[in-house]
């Protein structure tokens, strides 16, 4: 074995492995939480959210992977970034505006119903969940999709157009069934995202005397108890196997079954005719932008400058100092966002060397203990927020003392920054991984053996020749880890002390305790740095592929 790998191996069993053996350890003593009634319904409505987010993502995102992939809707680009909007805006951000929008009781599209009598619409609901999260997970299906049918070989269809069948057949008969592993696969990811989410549908369950609970937030309240760690341990792994057995069910749909999409002499794409259909096809792109980008930004920068949420959108309630309170006035806001800069920073550095460490491992030494590493980095990724909080906790928040004749170490992690450091860069360490192995294996090895038959060492063949190469995907790397981890809600709600908060928590905090303007300042000035750095990571990509 490799030293690199054993250094690797022992790093992660150390890191996750402990949390891992601290989840399963007492198993037995706590599956008695199951047979409880309320964790029972949260189980239920954890499975009805996954179902019923998989069912809006492929419901929206599969007719919209159609339109960009297989018509002449629109060669626009810009309007298919637009449509992947709602991805990379925080989820929790988007439930704070829909929260503005549909409160029952004053909810800005609520008011006209209220005013004529009529039953308002309430998001503080297992379907408010369902549609939030939906909207969120959307783009994964419609990229998958049109990714998939830009690729297909059109003589598929075109043989199907000659024996006769019309255009609606085709596409039912012919290019649904070759696209079905693309949809199966995004709505694994969709229902992984939905399982694992804590922040929205704790913020939809705080605004209502009757909430639809799920696991996430059933572990969250048994955590809070004294005695509720046995609770959380059993939710926690119900809800990981939930989890896998959702996305078995998703795969056994595919059975044994392979489709060749690409062929060696690939037509020409055949694209459907839209014809009158194109103005409904306008107005079904123009809803969902609405829904996901338009009505939740507008809503929160609006929301932002209200006096008063109460008076709603008038002239003289309307005010910038807001942004002066929220982001100068309060002693908290500051610090908390220079807290997650700082954290979101360092733990893209970490989980960056670490990835490429690991990828490099991986592709250059490839065995089984370096395939088992590159598995380990990539377990955190696949497991709930939740869940590996609460596996932080049981193993690192005890202290451990290592007593020698000259000093004593003691490490103490519990409700510490670091232990926020160490969540964020296990969390997200599957991303640089994954993109550091895809780009090794397009760089020919031969170049690094010149450089180590010239005289150079392992180092100093790798920054001279390797590094470069890859510089442009670690950059791109680092930014994927570093986007998520400064919004991120999940862990630092679960992790952070109360003299540790940040960006996560105080958005937590202030939307939870009823001060909605100040909320919606603090996810403008978050969602601006987001959409910032989504754009710095648009203008360095193209970069990428031409290294």
């Amino acid at each position: 074995m490799k030293r690199l790998t054993v250094v690797l191996l022992v790093l992660l069993t150390v890191l996750i492995g402990a949390p891992a053996a601290a989840l399963l350890f007492p198993w037995q003593a706590s599956f008695d939480a199951l047979a409880q009634p309320l964790n029972q319904q949260a189980a239920l409505r954890s499975l009805a959210l996954a179902l019923g987010v998989l069912a809006v993502a492929w419901g929206i995102g599969g007719p919209l992977g159609f339109l960009f992939g297989r018509t002449h809707f629109t060669d626009r680009n810009a309007l298919l970034l637009a449509c992947t909007l709602p991805y990379i805006i925080p989820p929790y951000i988007t439930a704070i505006a829909w929260i503005a929008l549909l409160n029952p009781t004053n909810g800005l599209l609520n008011r006209p119903l209220l005013a004529a009598g009529l039953p308002p619409l309430n998001i503080y609901s297992l379907s408010g969940m369902i549609f939030v999260i939906g909207l969120e997970t959307t783009p994964l299906v419609l990229l998958a999709v049109a990714d998939g049918l830009r690729r297909m070989d059109a003589s598929f269809e075109e043989q199907a157009r000659m024996a006769g069948a019309r255009p609606w057949k085709v596409a039912t008969s012919v290019t649904l069934p070759l696209i079905l592993p693309r949809l199966v696969s995004s709505g694994s990811l969709a229902v992984a995202t939905a399982t694992a989410s804590f922040g929205v549908p704790y913020l939809l369950a705080s605004g209502t005397t009757d909430p639809d609970v799920v696991l996430t937030t059933r572990i969250y309240q048994a955590l809070d108890l004294t005695q509720g760690r046995p609770t959380a341990l059993a939710l926690s792994i119900a809800l990981v196997g939930m989890g896998l057995l959702l996305g078995w069910v998703l795969q056994a749909l595919l059975g044994r079954r392979r489709f060749t999409l690409v062929t060696g002499k690939a037509t020409r794409q055949a694209p459907f005719p839209l014809g009158r259909l194109k103005a409904l096809a306008w107005a079904f792109v123009g809803l969902y932008l609405g829904m996901g980008v338009g009505l939740p930004v507008v809503t929160l920068v609006l929301t932002s400058v209200m006096a008063n949420f109460g008076q709603g959108l008038r002239l003289d309630n309307l005010t910038l100092q807001n942004y002066a309170h929220v982001v100068l006035g309060r002693p908290d806001t500051l610090p908390s966002l220079g807290r997650s800069l700082g954290l979101a920073l360092v733990s893209a550095g970490l989980a960056t060397a670490i990835g490429v460490a690991i990828a490099w491992n991986r592709v250059r030494n490839p065995d089984r203990w370096s395939r088992l590493v590159s598995t380990l980095a990539k377990l955190p990724y696949a497991v709930p927020g939740t869940v590996l909080a609460l596996g932080l906790l049981l193993a690192w928040s005890q202290e451990i003392r290592l007593i020698t004749p000259v000093a004593t170490f003691v490490l103490a992690l519990g409700s510490s920054i670091a232990m926020l450091g160490l969540a964020y860069t296990l969390k997200f360490l599957a991303i640089p991984v994954g993109n550091q192995e895809t780009a090794l294996e397009a760089i020919e090895p031969s170049l690094e053996e010149a450089a180590r038959m010239s005289g150079a060492s392992p180092w100093q063949s790798f920054r001279s020749i390797t590094g470069p190469l890859l510089a442009p995907t670690i950059v791109t790397s680092a930014w994927l880890v570093f986007l998520p981890a400064f919004t991120e809600v999940t862990l630092s709600v679960l992790l952070a002390g109360p003299s540790h908060r940040v960006v996560g928590t105080l958005l937590f905090d202030l939307q939870t305790y009823g001060d909605p303007p100040a909320a919606a300042v603090l996810a403008v000035v978050v969602l601006s740095i987001a959409l910032l750095g989504n754009g710095l990571l648009r203008t360095l990509t193209p970069h990428v592929g031409k290294r």
